[in-house]
């Protein structure tokens, strides 16, 4: 595995002065949310789950989705369903899923986050789903299966997805400390669990910071909790054989473990061949990582990668491998995505 970056001896130092990230002494609440199921970082074939329970119906495992937004389950999990809730539905671009079902505003728990004040709890739209069609398309298109009754456990906490913005969606950015001021909003992946909320003691040091560019919410955000917002995808790009691609953007998607890749110069589908060296730039350049497609003994290496179509210009969804190498930080209330090295350069 080959991991490089550039740090200064203050990672806020790597901005502007007028773009310092917050010093997080404002509160020191926080949860620590563990795996429903441990993590080998090292062998990773798996998502990261943790456990959730919605308006008290059954304990479920949930993948941890960074790549959407929403909590998504099966309506027979769902007690006292708004019966005024509005149809809706979900799309997964990666495999062509299309969930469809109705958001009704529950009361989302998840059981093993505690702390003084008792178990982490969130009141958010949730997409409870009826039915599943396919789209077709998709490099995991094969894993769609057109059913009535689904079961689906997707817990998207994402940022910057989609043409409409739905922070008001995401559970680990609407607990009801966020809701009332007593906790910042924003989020850490780490190897061993998840932190909720953001403090001086749970951010620690070693961080390297992206200032983000605000996305305009949707109407529906501004009326749920009109101080909630939204930030654009982090600057990003990759290499595949020594040739960079333009200037684009990077997405961490904890929901794949797989990686695609688009440029308006390279292929638009097809799988990139085993023995390609390819590396991964984030944070508009400050920190990248490289593997070679195939070498299934670098935990770093995904299980596949993908060309797809340059819709939007350059991109590359690292999946969840991108975290061997990083703790994942994000910081809805100013705007920061940041990632906390783990290996040795």
């Amino acid at each position: 595995m080959v991991l490089t970056y550039a740090l200064c001896s203050n990672a806020q130092q790597l901005t502007p002065s007028a773009n310092v990230p917050p010093s997080y002494g404002v509160t020191s609440l926080t949860y620590t949310l563990p795996y429903a199921v441990k993590v080998d970082f090292q062998h990773l074939d798996k998502t990261l789950k943790v456990r959730a329970a919605v308006n008290g119906g059954p304990v479920g495992e949930f993948t941890v989705d960074t790549g959407s937004v929403g909590l998504i389950v099966s309506s027979d999990e769902v007690p006292n369903i708004n019966p005024d809730a509005k149809p809706g539905q979900i799309t997964y671009s990666s495999s062509g899923v299309q969930l469809h079902g109705v958001w009704t505003t529950a009361t989302v728990t998840f059981p093993d986050a505690r702390n003084a004040n008792g178990v982490a709890t969130a009141f958010i739209p949730v997409l409870a789903v009826t039915n599943e069609t396919c789209t077709g398309s998709g490099v995991n298109a094969e894993h769609c299966h057109a059913q009535e009754h689904p079961h689906p456990h997707m817990l998207g906490i994402g940022f910057g997805r989609g043409q409409e913005s739905h922070p008001e969606k995401n559970a680990f950015l609407n607990l009801t400390e966020m809701s009332n001021g007593s906790m910042m909003r924003g989020y850490i992946i780490t190897h061993a669990g998840i932190v909720l909320g953001l403090s001086a003691k749970s951010v620690g040091d070693g961080f390297v910071w992206q200032k983000l560019k605000e996305k305009p919410v949707s109407v529906e955000t501004t009326r749920f909790a009109p101080e909630l917002k939204d930030w654009e995808t982090a600057p990003g790009t990759f290499e595949v054989k020594g040739v960079k691609a333009g200037s684009g953007v990077a997405l961490i998607d904890t929901g794949l473990t797989n990686l695609m890749l688009a440029s308006i110069e390279g292929p638009d589908k097809g799988d990139v061949p085993d023995g390609t060296p390819v590396t991964v730039q984030l944070l508009d350049g400050k920190l990248q990582y490289s593997f070679t497609v195939g070498k299934q003994t670098d935990p770093l290496t995904p299980r596949r990668v993908s060309w797809v179509p340059a819709t939007h210009g350059v991109y590359v969804n690292t999946g969840l491998h991108a975290l061997v190498a990083f703790d994942y930080l994000f910081d809805e209330d100013s705007g920061w995505l940041a990632l906390r090295p783990l290996l040795k350069p």
